[in-house]
């Protein structure tokens, strides 16, 4: 007897915008379904090569996620490269005398299932039933480096900056119709959380590249960077005798 269940099957979108005031995009990104890995970093501004910090993130986790490991096995492998990461670029730092950083957010699919890793203030939103929820929680304090500027957000934890990196994890179950979405402060900073959610439910495929363009159109200062994952399901057959 055939019978037939919905498999979930992610369709990934990646855009970025390089800031109005800077020379470079210091932020990175990455989608790569067949691991089911997607990332966002956001080199820190103020520090030295934050646009290298931000990619030596992410060419590690390139090459040391393996497609078709199980989701166990490719969460650990994420740790391990953003450790490995950590200390190239605290080493670099050291011996440069300038400290290097950047935020980073993981997100590796599984079956059902996903798996968030942060440090930052990069954000993991999922939308479901027309519904966001913000998946991660800010590593920032807002603190006044002048009288004359306005109070900015200052990130707490980062990779680079110290010996070591706290990476803060989540686990959530995924369903048919689930979008996941990734940024950095250039989005979220500048499109209110509102906004996003009623991009996001517009009852067509909204694209990173809407996302990263309503963040310009709000007037971001900053790199602007997204990644948008939907669920979507995929009929798979089984047989089953009887």
């Amino acid at each position: 007897m055939m019978s037939a269940t919905s498999a979930l099957h992610p369709h990934a979108s990646a855009a970025t915008r390089t800031g109005p005031l800077h020379v470079q995009n210091e932020d990175a990104h990455l989608k790569l379904p067949e691991a089911g890995l997607y990332v966002v970093a956001d080199g820190i501004g103020g520090l030295a090569d934050g646009a290298v910090a931000s990619r030596v993130v992410v060419e590690m986790l390139t090459r040391m996620v393996v497609p078709g490991d199980s989701l166990d096995t490719r969460v650990q492998q994420a740790r391990d490269a953003i450790s490995r990461a950590n200390t190239a670029l605290f080493l670099a730092g050291r011996e440069a005398q300038a400290a290097m950083g950047t935020t980073v957010v993981v997100v590796l699919v599984g079956e059902d299932c996903a798996v968030c890793l942060w440090a930052g203030d990069s954000r993991g939103y999922l939308m479901r039933q027309g519904q966001l929820h913000r998946v991660t929680t800010d590593h920032a304090i807002f603190a006044r480096i002048s009288d004359e500027l306005p109070p900015r957000s200052m990130v707490t934890r980062a990779v680079g900056p110290d010996e070591s990196v706290d990476l803060d994890c989540v686990v959530f179950d995924l369903e048919v119709g689930d979008s996941l979405f990734l940024c950095t402060d250039g989005v979220c900073g500048s499109v209110p959380e509102e906004r996003l959610e009623a991009l996001l439910d517009l009852g067509v495929p909204v694209t990173a590249d809407h996302l990263v363009a309503e963040a310009v159109t709000r007037g971001t200062r900053d790199d602007a960077t997204a990644v948008v994952i939907r669920m979507c399901g995929e009929e798979a057959t089984h047989v089953t005798h009887g």
